[in-house]
C-alpha cells in the first residue's frame, strides 16, 4: 500500500478537536471545508485510521476517488482488518474505474462480514462491470435474501438478467420491483427503459407517467418518456415533455439534443440550431471509454445533429480505442485547440449532402484544422449524393447503375403537365431519406403527379427501375461493407416485393431464407461470382472512401444491379433470431478498428520522427 502523505507533526491531542470541527462542517454539508480541516492537521490524521477512513469517505463524496484511495490505503496500513476502510478502498476503486481491485476490496469484505446486505450489492456491482454477469447475478441474490426491499439491488438484479439477453425476464423482474417500491421512481423509469428497449413505447410511456406522478421533475423519467415519445411519433408531446426536463436540468446536453431533434421534426429548424449550438459548446458530447483498459488510442467523432451521419453506436461499442463525438453545426467552428492534444484520428461521420453542403463545409473546417489523419473526409462526401453516384459508377464493368437525377418537386409538377416523364416505372423518392421512407414505384404520369404535389417544396430523385427479381418471383438485395481494401458481406433480404427491407420481411419465420442468407455471409464469392466480386471491388476503388456500403442485387446475367452507395449504412449488433450474422458483424467491426489503429500508429510514427529529427538539429 502507498504511504501516508508527509506532513510537520502536530499535537496529537488536537486530534479530537479536528473531528468535533469535522464532524460539524459535514453535518451542514460543508465537505470540503471538512476536508480542508483533516488535510490542515495531515500528519496526525494520517496517524489515525477512523481519521484516515472519514477523509476518505470525504473525499469520495464529493467525486475525488484517487485522493480517496490514498487515505483509505493509509487507514488499513495502520489497522489492517478495517472492515469499514475496505469496503471504502473499494467504493474508491470502483469510482476510478479500477474494477479488478475493487473485486477485491469487496471480496474481503463479504468474507468478514456475509450477513451485510450491501456489501454483496457493491460485489455484484462491481462483477457486473467486469461482465462476469452469472457471478453477478449470485451476489445480488445474496443482498436481496438479507435484505428483501432492497431496491438498489433489485433493479441492479433487473439490469444483469437484461445483459444476460432475456429481457423478458428483465421486464417481470423490475415489474416486481416496481410492486414491492411503488413510491420509488427509479424503479418505474427502469421498468419503463426496459420496455423501451423492447419495443413497448406505449407502456414504458405508461412506467415513465407512474414515476412521474410520484416525482414529477424526475429527470430521468421526463427524459427517457420524451425518447419514447420519438419513437412513436408524438413530437408535440415529446417536445414538451424535454422541454420539462431541460427545466429540472438547465444544461444537461441529452435534453438540450432531445429538444433540438424536436424542433427539426417540427419544421423549426432555427430554434433546434440554438439547442444544437448550446450543446457544441459545451465540447464534447459524449465519451466512450475503451472497454478494455488501457486504451490503444483515441477517437474524434464529427457528428452533425443537422445532416445525416454514418451510424456509429454499435460501429465502436466494446472497443479498444477512447472516443470522444464532438457535434459539427451550419456556421459554427469548434475550436481544435480545445481537444486536438487528446487526439490520434479522426472520424468525418456526416456523410449526407442532401441536407446542405454548409454542414460539410463545417466538417471540412474542422477536420482540416485538427491535422490528424482523417477517416473519410467530408471533402471526400461532397460527390456521394444519389446522383452523384450515378454518374460516377456508370460505367463499371459487369453492373447496372440506373440513372437517378435530382430535381425540384416544383420543377417535376411542371415536366409531368408538359409530358416530359421519361420511361415508367420510376422510383421517386424524397432527397435525404433512408430505409424506404417517402419513396414509390410509379407507373404512369399521374401517380408521379400526385407524388410531386404531395411533396411540396421537397427535392426529389427520380431513378430508372430495374426489375431485380429472381427466378422463384422473390427479390435479394445484399449488402456489403467497403472497409479500406476489404468487401464484407454484412446482410442479405429476401422479400416478397421490390421494397425491400431485412426488419420488413418474413425472414424470422422462414427458415431456408435464414440459411440462404447464412450460406451467402459465410461465402459471398459463391453468390457473386468473380465477375460479380471483381465489379465490387471496382466500385470500392472508384468511391475512394475509407468506409462505406453498398446495397445491390444480381441480375439474370450475373451483373451486379446497384442501389444505393453511401457511408450511411447501417449495422447493427441486434441479431435476434438471425444470431448467425453477428459473427460477420463482429468482423466488420475488428476491421473497422485495425482501419482506425493503422492510421493512429502511422499518425504517432511521423510525430515521433518529426521529434527525433527536430532534435538532431
Amino acid at each position: 500500500m502507498s504511504q501516508s502523505p508527509a506532513y510537520p507533526s502536530p499535537d496529537a491531542s488536537a486530534l479530537p478537536s479536528i473531528l468535533v470541527q469535522a464532524a460539524t462542517l459535514m453535518g451542514a454539508g460543508r465537505y470540503e471545508d471538512a476536508i480542508n480541516v483533516f488535510l490542515s492537521a495531515g500528519e496526525l490524521v494520517s496517524r489515525e485510521p477512523l481519521a484516515c477512513n472519514t477523509l476518505g469517505f470525504l473525499l469520495l463524496n464529493v467525486g475525488r476517488p484517487q485522493d480517496a484511495i490514498l487515505w483509505f490505503e493509509t487507514a488499513l496500513s495502520l489497522k489492517p482488518d478495517y472492515v469499514h476502510a475496505m469496503s471504502g478502498l473499494g467504493m474508491a476503486c470502483q469510482n476510478a474505474g479500477d474494477f479488478t481491485r475493487a473485486l477485491l476490496c469487496y471480496e474481503s469484505v463479504v468474507a468478514a462480514q456475509p450477513d451485510d446486505a450491501a456489501s454483496w450489492y457493491h460485489q455484484g456491482a462491481v462483477l457486473q462491470e467486469l461482465r462476469r454477469s452469472v457471478e453477478a447475478l449470485s451476489s445480488l441474490e445474496r443482498a436481496i435474501a438479507l435484505k428483501s426491499d432492497y431496491s438498489q439491488a433489485l433493479s441492479k438484479r433487473s439490469q444483469v438478467i437484461e445483459s444476460l439477453r432475456n429481457v423478458p425476464d428483465a421486464i417481470q423482474e423490475a415489474l416486481r420491483n416496481c410492486h414491492q417500491s411503488p413510491e420509488d421512481a427509479t424503479s418505474w423509469s427502469r421498468l419503463g427503459d426496459l420496455l423501451q428497449k423492447s419495443g413497448d413505447f406505449d407502456r414504458a410511456i405508461a412506467a415513465y407517467d407512474r414515476g412521474l406522478s410520484r416525482f414529477p421533475e424526475d429527470f430521468h423519467c421526463l427524459c427517457n418518456k420524451a425518447q419514447a415519445l420519438e419513437a412513436t411519433g408524438r413530437w408535440r408531446e415529446g417536445l414538451a415533455t424535454a422541454q420539462r426536463a431541460l427545466r429540472v436540468e438547465p444544461t444537461d446536453r441529452e435534453a438540450l439534443i432531445l429538444c433540438g431533434k424536436f424542433e427539426l421534426k417540427l419544421g423549426n429548424p432555427a430554434a433546434a440550431h440554438v439547442c444544437f449550438l448550446t450543446v457544441a459548446e459545451m465540447g464534447v458530447v459524449r465519451n466512450y471509454p475503451a472497454a478494455r483498459k488501457p486504451a490503444k488510442f483515441r477517437v474524434l467523432l464529427l457528428f452533425s445533429p443537422e445532416a445525416g451521419n454514418t451510424p456509429y453506436e454499435d460501429l465502436i461499442r466494446d472497443s479498444y480505442f477512447d472516443t470522444e463525438v464532438i457535434f459539427i453545426l451550419r456556421g459554427y467552428r469548434n475550436d481544435p485547440q480545445v481537444r486536438s492534444d487528446r487526439v490520434d484520428v479522426v472520424v468525418n461521420l456526416v456523410s449526407e449532402t442532401d441536407f446542405g453542403l454548409d454542414v460539410i463545409a463545417s466538417a471540412i473546417d474542422v477536420a482540416d484544422s485538427l491535422e490528424r489523419p482523417v477517416v473519410n473526409h467530408p471533402r471526400l462526401m461532397l460527390a456521394t449524393d444519389r446522383e452523384s453516384i450515378s454518374r460516377r459508377l456508370s460505367h463499371v464493368a459487369s453492373a447496372v447503375m440506373p440513372v437517378t437525377i435530382r430535381i425540384e418537386a416544383k420543377d417535376l409538377r411542371r415536366r409531368v403537365r408538359d409530358g416530359d416523364t421519361g420511361t415508367f416505372p420510376l422510383i421517386v423518392r424524397h432527397t435525404g431519406k433512408h430505409g424506404g421512407d417517402m419513396m414509390e414505384l410509379v407507373a404512369d404520369a399521374d401517380a408521379l403527379l400526385s407524388f410531386a404535389e404531395e411533396a411540396g417544396e421537397q427535392a426529389l430523385y427520380l431513378t430508372d427501375f430495374v426489375d431485380y427479381s429472381s427466378p422463384d418471383g422473390l427479390f435479394r438485395k445484399y449488402r456489403f461493407l467497403f472497409i479500406g481494401d476489404e468487401t464484407l458481406p454484412y446482410h442479405l433480404a429476401i422479400g416478397d416485393g421490390w421494397k425491400v427491407h431485412h426488419v420488413t420481411t418474413r425472414m424470422s419465420d422462414v427458415e431456408w431464407m435464414r440459411k440462404e442468407e447464412e450460406a451467402f455471409l459465410n461465402d459471398p464469392g459463391s453468390v457473386f461470382g468473380p465477375q460479380g466480386m471483381a465489379a465490387l471491388d471496382a466500385i470500392r476503388r472508384q468511391i475512394g472512401l475509407d468506409y462505406f456500403g453498398i446495397d445491390c442485387s444480381l441480375d439474370s446475367e450475373g451483373r451486379v444491379v446497384i442501389f444505393e452507395v453511401n457511408a450511411s449504412m447501417l449495422i447493427h449488433l441486434h441479431n435476434e433470431r438471425f444470431e448467425y450474422k453477428t459473427p460477420h458483424v463482429k468482423r466488420i467491426k475488428q476491421s473497422f478498428e485495425q482501419l482506425l489503429e493503422r492510421r493512429a500508429t502511422e499518425y504517432r510514427a511521423s510525430v515521433s520522427a518529426a521529434g527525433d529529427a527536430a532534435d538532431r538539429r
